[in-house]
């Protein structure tokens, strides 16, 4: 009865094809001695890459999506935490050039003049979330009156509060199960993150919108790269080499209208990489 029931919601929450699709699957993978054999690993792949491209156009998030299997927080915790990063992110600058044949500081300072410059203002409250090693906060600091710093890996944030130690307005937020729980509501101007939400999943992504409508105050902004569309080379490949996560602007752009905010541009010419884009959106002002 159970599993009728939630048979049942799941066929009314998410179609017909996807709820037999993932069946199918689940029966699949219940017979353990059958993955060992080639041609079943490949229907696998196969029913797994028809089930995201139903959970992109439908805009599915939430338990049991396959696109939330990939891209976990657990996953980007284990790379992240044991990054290399004496470089201190710039590595990412140089795939300017070798993604899209262009210098790398041309494009990081057009990026920080017709992003960062032309949209946050001096003296605000500005979240960074992924600071990495600290490329884009060096900017930021320019900016903020306070600063807050959230990642999920202490690694950077250790590096952070040692490369910034004598910056006392800025707050380090280690993201735990309650996300930006620790932050308050209506209390941040501008939320930044460059290189960071391409690895995360739609499930994840959407829970980190509903805290950014909760913490944003009324007209403030958001500013956030994502994976997109990718059309130069195949684009489950492209996901795998660079790590992108099956989410692209259509998908965000619903995760952002579906909790109260609205879209203010999606940019995909300020990228390092191809078929990225960077999203701009604001909390409406509250109307008397």
């Amino acid at each position: 009865m159970n599993h009728m029931k939630q048979l049942c919601r799941l066929i009314d929450e998410r179609g017909v094809l996807w709820t037999a699709l993932y069946s199918f699957r689940r029966i699949v993978l219940g017979f353990n001695r059958w993955t060992k054999f080639q041609w079943v690993r490949y229907i696998l792949r196969i029913l797994e890459s028809r089930l995201i491209i139903l959970e992109k156009r439908k805009f599915l998030t939430g338990d049991h999506t396959i696109s939330s299997l990939y891209h976990t927080v657990e996953q980007n915790k284990k790379i992240w935490n044991s990054y290399n990063w004496l470089c201190g992110g710039e590595e990412w600058t140089e795939d300017a050039y070798k993604y899209r044949k262009i210098d790398p500081n041309l494009w990081k300072t057009s990026l920080i003049n017709e992003m960062i410059f032309k949209y946050i203002e001096k003296g605000t409250m500005i979240l960074e979330i992924g600071p990495g090693a600290g490329r884009w906060t060096e900017i930021l600091l320019k900016l903020a009156d306070r600063l807050i710093l959230a990642d999920i890996t202490e690694k950077c944030l250790d590096i952070c509060q040692k490369k910034f130690s004598i910056n006392s307005n800025i707050k380090y937020c280690l993201i735990q199960n309650q996300g930006l729980g620790d932050i308050e509501s209506s209390s941040v101007d501008y939320i930044w993150s460059y290189d960071v939400f391409v690895h995360i999943n739609p499930t994840d992504t959407e829970r980190y919108v509903r805290d950014f409508q909760r913490i944003l105050k009324a007209g403030a902004l958001g500013i956030i790269h994502h994976a997109g569309t990718y059309m130069d080379e195949k684009e489950e490949d492209v996901r795998n080499k660079k790590l992108r996560s099956y989410i692209d602007g259509a998908f965000f752009a619903y995760l952002i209208n579906r909790n109260g905010m609205e879209m203010v541009e999606q940019n995909n010419s300020l990228v390092h990489c191809a078929g990225d884009l960077i999203s701009v959106f604001r909390k409406p002002k509250v109307i008397m």
